[in-house]
C-alpha cells in the first residue's frame, strides 16, 4: 500500500542518452550461451595480458587485477 505522505517526481532525460543506454542494453548477455561466451573472450584477452604465474593467481582467487598501463610494455 502506497503512503499519502510520498512523492513522485518527472525526470526529463535527454532523446540521446536514453538511445545510447537502450544501445548498451542490446549488447549486454541475455541467455547463459551469451554469458559464457562473454567470459570466454574476457578470458582470452586476460591470457594474452597476464603472465602464467598471473593467470593462476587469478585463477585461484589469490590474484588481483588492476587495469592500467603496464610499465615497460608499449
Amino acid at each position: 500500500m502506497t503512503s499519502k505522505n510520498e512523492s513522485e517526481a518527472v525526470i526529463k532525460l535527454d532523446s540521446d542518452l536514453i538511445a545510447s543506454a537502450e544501445a548498451y542494453l542490446e549488447k549486454l548477455p541475455k541467455t547463459p550461451s551469451e554469458v559464457i561466451e562473454y567470459w570466454a573472450y574476457l578470458g582470452k584477452a586476460a591470457a594474452e595480458q597476464l603472465t602464467e604465474y598471473e593467470q593462476l593467481m587469478l585463477m585461484s582467487g589469490a590474484g588481483e587485477i588492476n587495469v592500467g598501463h603496464r610499465q615497460g610494455k608499449s
